[in-house]
């Protein structure tokens, strides 16, 4: 169980439009990730979930059962269409053909981060599994490319990633990075 209190005082003391690598384990990536969307939301946030790992229908479930605000969350679902999901229309749903699909991810984030106003964040559930489909340079090129253009636009970046991802992959996106959280309960 992870204390959402602890990881909320983290996410706290981040100004806008900071980058942010969270660490976790798998066993908790889940518990983390549904923390600090509902904290973000909480905190009038809109903004873009990357989903690598989850379809779009499981993650609003999950949303609703967690208390966060659906209405404030874009869901950019890297899975379903390749994996031959129900692709449920919405009007905050993008569905994109697969993870190592780059280039369309990139064009919906930019398309997406036009539409919301206010306090705006991209969330990346999981370069992990993001790594996982896509060859570790040309995906350090994309999250390079990602994280610039979300600085120069002052929008909250929050960055998922497992402990247990390769060290140079690591140490490539944490230079990217304005802060480090390595969540363990």
């Amino acid at each position: 169980m992870i204390d959402a209190k602890k990881l909320e005082n983290e996410l706290n003391n981040i100004p806008d439009g900071w980058i942010v690598l969270l660490e976790t384990s798998a066993e908790n990536v889940l518990e983390v990730s549904l923390v600090v969307l509902k904290f973000l939301s909480n905190n009038n946030y809109t903004g873009i979930v990357l989903s690598a790992s989850r379809p779009y229908q499981n993650l609003i479930k999950l949303y609703k059962q967690n208390g966060i605000d659906t209405e404030k969350i874009f869901i950019i679902d890297c899975v379903s269409e390749s994996y031959g999901g129900n692709l449920e229309e919405s009007n905050n749903v993008q569905y994109i053909e697969s993870v190592s699909a780059l280039t369309s991810i990139s064009i919906s984030i930019d398309k997406v981060i036009g539409l919301i106003r206010g306090g705006k964040f991209l969330f990346i559930d999981s370069i992990t599994t993001m790594l996982i489909h896509n060859e570790p340079g040309v995906f350090v090129r994309f999250i390079h490319s990602v994280m610039t253009r979300l600085r120069t636009r002052e929008i909250t970046g929050i960055i998922v990633s497992l402990s247990e991802t390769d060290r140079e992959i690591r140490a490539e996106i944490m230079q990217l990075c304005d802060r480090i959280i390595n969540y363990k309960p």
